[in-house]
């Protein structure tokens, strides 16, 4: 009989976290039966998904019972100390993999998260610094990345396609966010960095387009507003384009000669993967390790990232990236 696994995690919402799920269930689908537990923000879009907020505990706990291994992508500590300890009780094998390494960083619950997490079976960690800082012995490091399955990915947006065709004569430079966001009062994911090389990128004459992809609509700072009036006052649409839906960014690095990650906190970024999978070259903040390939920047400085994408660009014709995929298969077939 196939083992069934339970994932619980952002299911829906739009990020790393839920892309890593959907793509491990469909990577294990033939050897496993799998059920879900989404924590995403209920909206408006129907899911057949059991969604933790609607406070149905009995059907959570139904699902809990019925399978035979639980696998825990929660990033609220508290919440996954309660998953952990449900499961526990009702004795099941129980696997917790930690995505994002902000969680650890002057964390006052971090003793606490790592006495519940000593109740789990597995327990996976995406790079030596979460390791380190966790130090639990049953713990592994392993990158959350799953090889996408291009066929499958949803076609690139017609007006996206449009804005692509408008500028095939310049190097294309793709940088997204899942949500405009501050930390430490800073840009998350770079953004203004990014209007800053474009502005550089103005005054050199380069033959460069940005496509800043922003997943969702909140903008509760007011960063997407502000940096579309700077785009609009220095006269920068030629040179960036902010595109504020969700997509298939995979699609995106297809098209693209360079991806840029230029957040100032990061985990195992699944857009750096992604690029390296497709061998196109990744500059990304030096904010944390970054995988083999990579080329690093110094974080929070727009001129030292400016420098380095002309340094790609120019060198595009000679740069191999080589990326070797492992079987990612084979590791969780054994882990579970």
């Amino acid at each position: 009989m196939r083992k069934k696994i339970l994932f619980i995690g952002p299911y829906t919402a739009i990020g790393g976290v839920s892309m890593h799920i959907k793509r491990l269930s469909g990577l294990l689908k033939d050897n496993f039966d799998f059920e879900f537990i989404d924590e995403s923000p209920v909206t408006y879009k129907s899911s057949s998904v059991f969604n933790l907020r609607s406070g149905n505990l009995l059907k959570y706990l139904t699902l809990i019972w019925k399978s035979d291994i639980v696998h825990i992508h929660t990033s609220i500590w508290w919440l996954r100390g309660f998953h952990i300890l449900t499961a526990f009780l009702l004795r099941k094998k129980i696997v917790v993999s930690f995505h994002a390494l902000l969680e650890f960083k002057n964390s006052k619950h971090l003793n606490l998260i790592r006495n519940y997490t000593s109740l789990a079976d597995k327990v996976i960690v995406v790079n030596s610094e979460m390791y380190g800082i966790l130090k639990i012995e049953k713990a592994v490091v392993k990158e959350a990345f799953i090889p996408p399955d291009l066929n499958s990915e949803p076609a690139i947006p017609v007006e996206l396609n449009e804005l692509i065709n408008q500028n095939s004569d310049k190097k294309l430079i793709v940088s997204n966010a899942f949500r405009l966001d501050l930390h430490n009062d800073e840009d998350l994911y770079g953004l203004d960095l990014m209007v800053d090389v474009a502005k550089q990128i103005k005054t050199e004459n380069k033959p460069y387009k940005i496509i800043f992809v922003v997943a969702s609509q909140d903008d509760k700072f007011g960063l997407m507003q502000n940096n579309q009036s700077i785009i609009e006052q220095e006269n920068l649409s030629e040179q960036i384009t902010i595109f504020n839906n969700p997509i298939s960014f995979v699609k995106l690095i297809e098209k693209s000669d360079l991806v840029v990650r230029a957040t100032n906190t990061d985990g195992d970024a699944l857009t750096i993967r992604e690029a390296l999978y497709l061998e196109k070259p990744v500059i990304a903040s030096d904010v944390v390790q970054r995988p083999e390939g990579t080329i690093l920047f110094e974080n929070r400085n727009s001129e030292n990232l400016f420098v380095k994408i002309n340094e790609v660009i120019s060198d595009l014709a000679l740069r191999k990236i080589s990326f070797l995929q492992e079987s990612y298969k084979d590791f969780y077939f054994n882990l579970y």
